[in-house]
């Protein structure tokens, strides 16, 4: 995550002095990586599981990620500089998608004793992934000079974790008797219609971020008269917090369970991310933001673990990297949204109460969220259960067949 956030800070830089576009040039680097990830993502799970492999297909992305940052430096025809920006966005979401697929077919095998159902592996990915993104913003410091300097480092990274995982990573726990078929894919989205509930609320937790990061990221500069440090503190109050208790909210979900933490997450995060469009007080809007960065840890890898779970033995990288899409989608369509809701507010309620109403609409999508699941509670900890049960059995027949 660190290559993706630490050219942020030279986005103005790159596109518009060095390539001479707009504003929306600016928009459209930021939106159209999103769509190459959503349009991508599935195909990197399907193909992952269609040959039951990890290990390569992430090293391979990473270094064609990396060569895909470098040829961004080099081009200046914004046309193609947007097309690279594009599959950069494809790329990344291989791996991404990959490495969360790793993490859940440790936790998911039941011939794993030290991880299996414990959520560990996924609280540490989730924090370093959050983390990736925090630690990633002030490193864009690095441009100040140059900005093209954000994106070498960022290529020399992904050249970095590409090689770490062809030299330490393995694929264990992918369910190989179970062989990737087409219709095992239809089959289990009929069997468990539930699995789209995690898949909603990672929509949702992407599509207000997008919010964040343009209509409210403008709010806090041009009306309250915020300068970019004191910003990146207030942003960070969402990042940082969902980092530190990405890992303890994985080990707590081993008493609690993922589904509980979910919808108490997202409706903490959902209350205070609309009452933080409503004030203007430093210290409040500081809490207003502190309380809705530990809604969101408390939900972010509970949300991850619930998809996870769900997942029938042999699609978990198809789950995952479908579930990481789907919040790219998010991603993308939240700063479009947002703009256009921002001035149907101007328009219908008025200039000063047009930012409070939009930000009550995006808290209230998480809210919303929580009150349509939690009727569909008790059916959903029983698909859990089924899936859970499918594993162990696979477990069970081959261990049979050895013997």
């Amino acid at each position: 995550m660190v290559p993706v956030t630490m050219i942020v800070p030279v986005v103005k830089d790159i596109v518009k002095d060095r390539l001479l576009g707009s504003n929306l040039d600016v928009a459209f680097f930021t939106s159209i990586p999103m769509l190459g990830s959503f349009l991508f993502a599935p195909v990197a799970g399907i193909i992952s599981d269609r040959f039951q492999n990890r290990r390569y297909f992430i090293a391979t992305f990473c270094f064609l990620d990396a060569f895909l940052f470098y040829l961004l430096t080099q081009v200046q025809n914004m046309n193609l500089f947007l097309l690279i920006r594009f599959l950069e966005g494809a790329a990344h979401i291989f791996i991404i998608g990959l490495l969360l697929s790793s993490a859940a077919d440790r936790e998911n095998d039941p011939e794993n004793k030290r991880y299996y159902g414990k959520g560990v592996l996924m609280g540490v990915t989730g924090m370093f992934l959050s983390l990736g993104g925090a630690f990633g913003m002030p490193l864009g410091v690095l441009g100040r000079k140059d900005p093209l300097l954000p994106f070498y480092v960022g290529s020399g990274i992904l050249i970095f974790v590409g090689i770490v995982a062809l030299v330490k990573l393995r694929d264990k726990g992918i369910h190989k008797e179970k062989k990737f078929k087409w219709q095992h894919l239809k089959q289990a989205s009929i069997e468990n219609p539930y699995l789209l509930v995690p898949f909603l609320f990672n929509f949702i937790d992407r599509f207000t971020v997008g919010f964040i990061i343009s209509s409210f990221n403008i709010h806090l500069r041009e009306t309250l008269g915020f300068h970019p440090g004191t910003l990146g503190l207030f942003l960070g109050l969402v990042l940082f917090p969902m980092s530190l208790l990405s890992y303890p909210a994985a080990v707590l979900s081993r008493k609690t369970g993922v589904l509980p933490l979910v919808l108490i997450g997202s409706a903490t995060y959902g209350i205070f991310l609309g009452l933080s469009g409503t004030t203007g007080d430093f210290w409040i809007l500081f809490t207003f933001l502190l309380l809705c960065g530990i809604g969101a840890g408390v939900m972010f890898v509970p949300s991850m673990m619930l998809a996870s779970k769900m997942s029938r033995p042999g699609l978990t990288a198809t789950t995952m990297s479908a579930f990481t899409g789907i919040g790219s989608l998010g991603f993308m369509l939240g700063p479009i949204v947002s703009f256009n809701m921002q001035i149907f507010f101007q328009n219908t309620v008025s200039e000063e109460y047009a930012f409070p109403s939009l930000s009550f609409f995006f808290g209230f999508l998480e809210i919303f969220l929580v009150i349509l699941t939690i009727p569909f509670f008790k059916k959903i900890l029983t698909k859990i259960s089924n899936a859970e049960k499918e594993r162990d059995e696979i477990s069970l027949a081959n261990s049979s067949a050895i013997f």
